[in-house]
């Protein structure tokens, strides 16, 4: 029997969590059932190397030499046909897209050559659609309802994105499934080895307590590390005998605004943007405690992958992914979304009791390895995507 032809496409490669879930996924899946292809728009991104060798790669950057013109929505046009004539090329028998930008892209080219398409949704479009949708939004909205609903598959990465989505999308309910994101936890085991060669994050001074704080994600406002400053300002006065460092993993727009906080605070040896991190476990695994302050969230990686490294996990209860990975704080604290005051209050509690971290960290990697691992996802994707190309050859 041959194997499934599928082709998977994202934007582009960069570090976000989308794309580190494209590349596991492409690890994982199983060679006796798939043929793993990668479309991209742009071929660029530090992940381009982490994708396996026996998938191969087409960009349509590169595909697609056509000068540019000034007719609203001749680029997209030329993105969807040359998707379309790629998935027509390699005889493709499935369509995975992630991100619902893409969804634009790579559903419709898969609609148009009567390939079975599965879509994901990465994020609650309730909060996440307005911020990165851009212009034409009412319109994008409408042409992903209609997308999604002659799908073959929808599938969310939590159980709130997938009911949020089929309000928004205006889609039968239930009519999305949920998939989580898994964590390849023996590869971020493996990472967190690595040690943080940084006198500022490892040494102390004047023989107080060192208390290190990790957050890590895209720098935008709406991940909430601006929240996450004025705690550890405030921390840091209400306990003065405690050496706190906090440190900001990524990189951003927002970068700048946080820098001109951190300044205005007076926070400069306290709070470090050390940038986008490789090692991002190893830092994880050096810290005390994980924050997430974010005001919405899909299924957020990094907690997954701060959980695996057996560091105790603080995040916001914000949509829709955190409190589901956190068992509704059975396995990791959660506090009220944007509020700093309670941000500040929940911090302290793991300062002031250290018992308080054991109380998660003992049960939270059995919970991540019977639930979220990488493995069991990639398993999960497979039926779902045989069972997708099977709509194409009853036809």
């Amino acid at each position: 029997m041959s194997r499934i032809k599928v082709v998977f496409s994202i934007g582009s490669m960069h570090g976000g969590g989308a794309e580190r879930q494209v590349v596991s996924l492409l690890s994982h899946l199983d060679r006796t059932r798939f043929e793993l292809f990668l479309y991209l728009v742009y071929r660029s991104g530090s992940l381009l190397t982490e994708v396996p060798d026996d998938v191969s790669i087409a960009a349509f950057e590169s595909r697609n030499t056509n000068r540019p013109t000034g007719f609203p929505g001749a680029m997209h046009r030329r993105r969807v046909l040359d998707m379309s004539r790629f998935l027509s090329e390699v005889q493709a028998d499935v369509s995975y897209d992630r991100t619902f930008l893409m969804t634009l892209i790579a559903a419709d080219a898969a609609q148009r050559v009567q390939v079975p398409n599965v879509s994901t949704i990465v994020t609650d479009p309730q909060h996440g659609f307005r911020s990165v949708a851009g212009r034409f939004q009412s319109v994008k909205r409408k042409r992903l309802g209609k997308l999604y609903s002659q799908s073959a598959s929808v599938v969310a990465n939590s159980n709130g994105a997938a009911r949020s989505a089929e309000t928004f999308y205006r889609l039968p309910p239930q009519s999305v499934a949920t998939l989580y994101n898994g964590v390849d936890i023996e590869v971020v085991l493996q990472k967190s080895s690595t040690k943080i060669n940084d006198d500022w994050w490892n040494a102390t001074r004047s023989g107080r307590r060192i208390f290190r704080i990790v957050t890590a994600g895209r720098l935008n406002k709406e991940k909430g590390f601006h929240l996450l400053v004025d705690a550890v300002s405030r921390l840091r006065d209400l306990i003065p005998d405690v050496d706190f460092r906090l440190a900001i993993l990524g990189d951003g727009d927002g970068r700048q605004s946080l820098e001109a906080q951190v300044a205005d605070l007076q926070l400069q040896d306290t709070v470090r943007l050390p940038g986008f991190r490789d090692e991002a476990p190893a830092w994880y695994k050096s810290a005390d405690l994980f924050v997430l302050p974010s005001f919405f969230e899909g299924m957020p990686n990094v907690l997954l992958e701060a959980m695996a490294c057996e560091t105790a996990v603080l995040s916001t209860d914000c949509p829709s992914g955190p409190a589901e990975i956190l068992g509704d704080g059975r396995f990791g604290a959660l506090c009220p979304t944007g509020d700093g005051n309670a941000l500040a209050a929940a911090i302290k509690k793991f300062v002031t009791d250290e018992g308080h971290a054991n109380r998660y960290t003992s049960i939270a990697v059995d919970h991540l390895r019977q639930n979220f691992s990488i493995s069991t996802v990639a398993d999960r994707l497979g039926d779902i995507l045989e069972t997708a190309a099977a709509t194409r050859q009853t036809e």
